[in-house]
């Protein structure tokens, strides 16, 4: 929870407001941290359906690996990029997620861009799952978050009404949208 934490309290410098407004996130985020995390689950098959719509030598590629499940992006999901990016690249990934300017799930639509760029590499070097959690794990800090944010926005419009067909009802969204979280209206400039 730290993860998502930090960027909150470095944005809004406050402890009590960051506290609101984490709570908030939290609450929205809540199915990703369930026990059985159905919220989890649900994001890896839309994002499974996603690869296989918009990235299909990716989708036979981790089919023929037993890795259609799409496990190895689980992290990325779960804390929103956190971990993989350059604080300032994470702060702005979440800006973007919390317009929801293409769509409320472009967080799924930004791993089919990655796994994407990095087609080449996994497929050359025959990554079986270990190895390809390794190096997915291993992307952290390399990400061009910039250019795969170009990439995930025109993964989006070629996806149209199949791409939001992928995702089920009920699937957590990325983030919430700035004003979901926000309780002051004296915050939103340090938010948005």
């Amino acid at each position: 929870m730290n993860d998502l934490l930090s960027p909150i309290l470095f944005v809004i410098e406050d402890e009590s407001e960051s506290f609101w407004c984490f709570a908030t996130l939290m609450e929205c985020l809540v199915p990703n941290f369930n026990r059985d995390q159905n919220g989890m689950h649900s994001q890896l098959f839309a994002l499974s359906k996603l690869v296989e719509l918009l990235d299909a030598p990716s989708h036979n590629y981790l089919k023929q690996k037993d890795c259609v499940n799409d496990f190895i992006c689980f992290r990325w999901i779960l804390l929103q990029y956190k971990r993989e990016l350059e604080f300032e690249k994470t702060m702005l990934l979440w800006e973007v997620l919390w317009t929801r300017h293409s769509s409320e799930h472009l967080h799924l639509v930004v791993c089919v861009a990655i796994l994407k760029r990095y087609r080449g590499k996994i497929m050359e070097e025959h990554m079986e799952f270990d190895t390809l959690l390794k190096f997915i794990n291993e992307l952290s800090g390399q990400i061009d978050i910039d250019s795969i944010l170009r990439d995930a926005e025109a993964l989006y419009l070629c996806a149209g009404e199949n791409g939001v067909s992928c995702i089920l009802p009920g699937t957590p969204p990325s983030l919430p949208l700035g004003n979901d979280i926000l309780l002051d209206p004296e915050l939103e400039d340090k938010v948005l």
